[in-house]
């Protein structure tokens, strides 16, 4: 006696076909002769993988705002918030000293902070661009040179033509009175 219903069992699963002779597994997409897994993820039972979730580096976004500050916000993708504390810093440094340092460190807390965020999903995830990377590190260098060439020519340049007045030819008199009286003249202590 033949039995006219022929249904299979899935060899990966288990399942228990409701078709005859099927090639693929309906609950898990596998082949029902066992050679291979599904033809696809998704198919079936079998999940379609989860995509690796990226993570932001809270170590390396905060060196970066310590090396540059706002650097840690472009990694982060808020390059208009990196460039924002990167002036901040230049004129707070320029201004007063310690205005400058206190939005430094600030750089560098919110770029640790914000990247932990970031990873746990308590804050969108933001992409890091690189060429936003590259054209924020050009604009820092264009920055501070410009800052030493008017550094130089406004305050070192001067105290150089100061010092290039006095006679430098006999270094072994240096403590030369009348260069000294003369130095003390031009810059206005006597």
């Amino acid at each position: 006696m033949k039995n006219t219903c022929m249904h299979e069992v899935c060899p990966h699963c288990g399942k228990v076909s409701n078709e005859e002779s099927p090639r693929f597994c309906s609950g898990c997409g596998a082949r029902m002769d066992g050679k291979s897994p599904a033809p696809f993820p998704g198919y079936g039972g079998y999940p379609a993988p989860v995509p690796v979730r990226e993570q932001k580096s809270t170590l390396i976004a905060g060196a970066c705002s310590m090396v540059l500050p706002g650097l840690g916000q472009v990694y982060n993708g808020e390059t208009a918030k990196g460039f924002a504390l990167f002036i901040m810093t230049c004129v707070g440094l320029v201004i007063l000293l310690i205005p400058g340092l206190i939005v430094w460190l600030y750089a560098m807390y919110n770029a640790y902070k914000t990247a932990g965020k970031m990873n746990t999903g308590e804050i969108p995830f933001r992409e890091m661009r690189m060429l936003h990377v590259i054209l924020f590190v050009v604009f820092a260098i264009a920055v501070v040179v410009i800052g030493v060439i008017i550094l130089y020519m406004m305050v070192i340049q001067p105290l150089m033509s100061q010092f290039g007045s006095l006679d430098m030819g006999n270094m072994g008199n240096l403590g030369n009175t009348n260069d000294i009286n003369r130095l003390m003249n031009n810059a206005g202590v006597f």
